[in-house]
């Protein structure tokens, strides 16, 4: 029996930049598998535009199109959870065919995720309510210690349940109970070697830090672009008097005085570039991890699929290496 804790931030990096050096060449194998993750990042970007336009829109009181912007927006954020597992269905069964040694088109994913879509549809589902938990979670002022933790685990729960249970529907085309069934025997069925990386947090917060860094990064360029090239700037941003914004023995110590006017289009901006690498950092690493539990799912319960050139790869590729059970970052043995 093996009980799993969270590794530390550096182990997470490690892994993450394990993972995406080797995702490579399971990539490099079916240039096809590309097409859902650039498919789903193109979604987020416009996702992303479309939400910022429609601030802006209202900003310059520009009629209804902000109204209409939001609205578009608004659509789009609910469909989105459909448009991202069709691809993931189809990136996942894409990797399994692959790993069988199979050459096959991105029509045949599309194909193949059409067949899937009542499974599609329940995944989808679920990633709201996991959306939600997570919104409350990071709104939850008085919900306390303990049921933040306990929203906590139940988004990464599921983070993990999601990601096994994509390659039971891509590879075996089963239901969502079967698919928990599926679930259930790749932990009874797990090889030794592989026994220390099963439910895994790959990513952790490590895209939350790298995208914390770069935001930061971002604010502080956006405020010094509004203070200094505010006189450049539409009058429409204008924030108002720094002398307004700040108290007033803050210009004790900035090198602007209290009349110094404040437009905060650059940091609009900032904040908008921000969101779009976020958004599609994300999604990249989203496909890496779908990767990695097809592959793990198919060596556990299909591994006589497995084209023969491709089996040492592969097993180092699912244990980092190949590191013992005693060091495989995550886990603690019990």
């Amino acid at each position: 029996m093996t009980r799993f804790r969270k590794p530390g931030l550096s182990e997470r990096f490690s892994q993450m930049g394990y993972l995406l050096k080797h995702t490579a060449t399971i990539v490099g194998r079916d240039a096809d598998i590309v097409t859902p993750v650039i498919r789903t990042i193109i979604f987020s970007v416009i996702l992303v535009t479309l939400f910022f336009a429609s601030i802006a829109a209202f900003v310059l009181d520009a009629g209804g199109t902000g109204t209409l912007l939001l609205l578009a927006w608004l659509v789009l954020a609910i469909y989105h959870f459909f448009y991202f597992n069709r691809q993931e269905l189809a990136l996942s069964w894409l990797v399994h065919e692959t790993a069988a040694g199979r050459d096959r088109a991105f029509p045949d994913a599309t194909a193949r995720a059409a067949e899937l879509k009542p499974q599609g549809r329940i995944l989808a589902l679920l990633d709201m309510v996991a959306a939600w938990i997570a919104w409350r979670r990071s709104n939850s002022e008085k919900g306390g210690f303990l049921t933040n933790l306990i929203l906590g685990a139940m988004t990464e729960g599921w983070d993990l349940v999601n990601h096994f249970l994509l390659p039971a529907f891509a590879v075996d085309g089963v239901g969502f109970r079967d698919g928990m069934g599926k679930l259930r025997a790749t932990r009874e069925n797990i090889p030794e070697t592989l026994v220390g990386v099963f439910g895994i947090d790959i990513m952790g917060r490590v895209v939350a830090t790298i995208m914390a860094s770069l935001n930061f990064f971002l604010v502080l360029l956006g405020i010094a672009l509004g203070i200094w090239a505010s006189g450049a700037m539409p009058v429409a941003f204008e924030g108002g008097e720094l002398g307004e914004l700040l108290p007033p023995q803050a210009f004790d110590y900035l090198p602007w005085t209290a009349e110094t006017v404040f437009n905060w289009l650059p940091l609009f901006v900032c904040i908008f570039l921000g969101k779009l690498v976020s958004s599609a950092f994300k999604r990249v690493v989203t496909a890496v991890k779908v990767i990695y539990f097809t592959l793990f799912y198919t060596r556990v319960l299909h591994p006589d699929t497995l084209a023969p050139d491709i089996r040492e790869e592969l097993e180092a590729f699912l244990t980092f290496g190949g590191q013992d059970d005693a060091q495989t970052p995550g886990t603690v043995p019990t």
